[in-house]
């Protein structure tokens, strides 16, 4: 393995030259940064394959580096190696709580180096090949978006869910990623024991399926649910780590992957909008919707996301609204599915039984089946 790009930061320019001088004999395209916030627009113009840092920086620490890398969606899952003078277990502890892949003391032996940086890129080059790989080995992930509140998106996520597990015979696993105020449970009448949130206190790479199988809650349908913070308070807890390793799990488990999104561009969504396959932006009758279906779908083309993955849903919420020639005029396209008033939606989710499953011949129910075949068709899934 050679030509991998590695960025080294050091304080101590002998350190930097030593370290670099030695990567590039094998064979490595190495650069270097004086500190965190230099790192930080270097990793910014050209994203490296192997970050390796030094703790103790002045301006911005390698720990608190690692823990700004770690929180964006981008860079998430940048390989990192710790170094540092400090050997007591608390500041090797304190290095992968940041999340660090490896941590080498100082003075560092530079054999030991070498090999440590030959083994995460080797790590880093399977786990991206067996996320490349063909579909039959991994579920397609189908994301709900949308820019207000109120639109009914939670309730489009959860009953195409179980429309694709029942109607369609396939596993099916909803991740609800609203993490402030998550109703998906809510709506399917659960009480998950845990949450994505409680993986704080998890080292990801400890993870085992068992363990994972614990934030997991059944439904009757068929449909699995993981949830990423029961309350407001914990979902600063959910790491941006956790979603991609949520996802990555669910998928290799799952045919689809359904995920409930929040009415915000964080990091969270981002790294859900970079593993999915199909996207539906949902909206509904009113221009305070539109025009913010507008601006989602302006985001998602700047942030080069094919025009053939994004779906739009007009959920009609209220009897009210415009009707459907100004909407298609408002985007300059159709609604690629439209879901008619249904007062028993409301009534469905105040009794925690999703109207797919009570009430199926319900005109509602049927476009539900509707909007599950068009994930099918969007992000086919080959067995």
């Amino acid at each position: 393995m050679a030509g991998e790009r590695i960025l080294f930061v050091d304080d101590e320019a002998q350190i930097r030259k030593l370290v670099q001088t030695f990567l590039q004999r094998h064979g490595y395209v190495v650069t270097t940064a004086n500190d965190g916030y230099e790192a930080l627009l270097a990793i910014k113009k050209e994203r490296p394959h192997l970050l390796i840092t030094d703790v103790s920086m002045p301006n911005l620490s390698g720990l608190e580096l690692t823990k700004r890398l770690r929180a964006e969606a981008a860079t998430a899952r940048l390989p990192i190696i710790m170094l540092s003078a400090r050997k007591q277990a608390n500041d090797v502890l304190a290095g992968y709580a940041q999340g660090a892949d490896e941590y080498v003391a100082k003075p560092v032996e530079l054999a030991i180096l070498a090999a440590k940086v030959e083994l995460i890129l080797k790590r880093s080059k399977m786990a991206e090949e067996a996320a490349g790989v063909a579909p039959t080995a991994r579920g397609q992930v189908c994301l709900f978006l949308h820019g207000k509140g109120g639109v009914g998106t939670t309730t489009l996520a959860v009953n195409s869910a179980i429309a694709l597990a029942s109607a369609m015979i396939y596993r099916v696993t909803l991740l609800d990623l609203s993490l402030e105020f998550p109703n998906a449970a809510l709506l399917m009448d659960l009480k998950p024991q845990r949450t994505l949130a409680d993986l704080s206190d998890v080292r990801i790479e400890d993870m085992t399926d068992d363990l994972f199988d614990l934030f997991i809650a059944p439904h009757t349908s068929g449909v699995r649910l993981v949830v990423g913070a029961d309350r407001p308070e914990l979902a600063e807890l959910v790491t941006v780590p956790a979603v991609h390793h949520a996802i990555d799990r669910l998928r290799a488990s799952s045919d689809y992957v359904v995920v409930d999104s929040a009415a915000t561009f964080t990091q969270h969504t981002l790294a859900a909008i970079d593993s999915a396959d199909v996207i539906f932006v949902v909206t509904s009758a009113h221009l305070a919707s539109l025009k913010a279906t507008t601006d989602i779908l302006t985001v998602l083309e700047k942030l080069g996301v094919p025009k053939a993955r994004v779906l739009l849903a007009l959920n009609r919420t209220t009897a009210s609204g415009l009707e459907a020639d100004p909407v298609t005029r408002f985007f300059g396209r159709k609604p690629d599915v439209t879901i008619p008033f249904t007062r028993p939606f409301d009534d469905a989710a105040d009794e925690g039984k999703p109207l797919i499953m009570t009430a199926p011949q319900n005109a509602g129910a049927a476009v539900m089946r509707d909007l599950a075949a068009q994930i099918a068709v969007a992000a086919p899934v080959t067995h």
